[in-house]
């Protein structure tokens, strides 16, 4: 249970969220700056999040301030932000570079679910990916996979094909391994050795290609990984990315109230905060806040 206090002079009360500011329509009254009141449920659109009160009537987030958050006592996590939204998941996500895990140590210390890198390029896949997503189900954990890209031209000439080249390998791999509960994250990020720099429009273009694909073998959405210094330069100013979840990347803030995200998405669906957290006796993790409840594909 969330307590939320207004930061503005007047915060209007409604029956439910809008997408636009100018409906007035399910409007009910308001309530003065200083007006602290306590929520369990909230819901995200593209005007950010909205908050519910105990009768069931909406605030909008960005004239609220979360004064106390109650976390899970089962949250054995060091160092936590400060805010975290109400009701959030913790996960962390691995690799190859990750020794097998203590996962029932893990899913005891409050961590939920987990992100493992399937692959990389085309042709590079994870080794470590089935027996990481076999070892966290047995363990408890939801999963998802994460394909860590390489935008270029180098599979077919031209971007298209590249970006169909990665995609179908990444199907190719998830193929074989267990079902993921959550959807596929495109990993992107630079990695100097091997990156042939494509301009703007086409850095969007391999990026949507790659979506397509995705979304038309598997059906599901693709959330996007990323830091926000990286994509602001990528990408072009006017693209329309931000349809897709965001997860971000960023070490160097403490407070879930005080995360940028790039330009193009309003709001952020997951944020790394850290990749060396302290989970239970598990060290040397990267950690997750998610707070997008509607990412999760399979729920019981």
């Amino acid at each position: 249970m969330a307590q939320l206090k207004v930061i503005v002079n007047q915060l209007n009360r409604r029956r439910g969220p809008v997408a636009d500011m100018s409906d007035k329509s399910n409007i009910i009254g308001t309530v003065p700056k200083g007006y602290v009141f306590e929520s369990n449920f909230q819901i995200t659109n593209m005007l950010g999040i909205w908050y519910a009160d105990p009768d069931g009537y909406y605030y909008w987030g960005n004239g609220l301030l979360v004064v106390d958050e109650a976390t899970s006592p089962n949250f054995r996590i060091e160092n936590l932000p400060l805010h975290l939204p109400v009701s959030c998941r913790m996960g962390i996500d691995v690799s190859h570079y990750n020794e097998m895990l203590d996962w029932m140590e893990i899913k005891n210390a409050g961590i939920s679910f987990t992100y493992i890198k399937t692959s990389e390029g085309a042709g590079s896949p994870d080794p470590e990916a089935g027996r990481h997503a076999a070892a966290a189900k047995q363990g408890g954990l939801r999963i998802g996979y994460y394909h860590f890209c390489r935008p270029d031209k180098r599979n077919g000439g031209t971007v298209a094909n590249d970006a169909n080249a990665e995609a179908d390998d990444a199907l190719s791999r998830m193929a074989v391994i267990p079902k993921a509960d959550l959807p596929l994250v495109l990993d992107l990020e630079d990695s100097p050795p091997w990156d042939m720099p494509l301009q703007p429009a086409e850095y969007l273009e391999w990026i949507h290609t790659f979506i397509d694909r995705i979304r038309n073998d598997s059906g599901s959405d693709v959330m996007l990984y990323s830091r926000k210094s990286y994509l602001d330069v990528k990408l072009p100013s006017d693209h329309d990315l931000g349809k897709y979840k965001l997860w971000i990347s960023n070490y160097s803030v403490k407070d879930c109230n005080k995360v940028i995200c790039p330009v193009g998405w309003s709001d952020w669906a997951m944020w790394q905060y850290c990749e060396d957290g302290v989970v239970g006796n598990v060290s040397k993790l990267d950690i997750n806040i998610l707070k997008e409840q509607t990412l999760f594909l399979n729920e019981p």
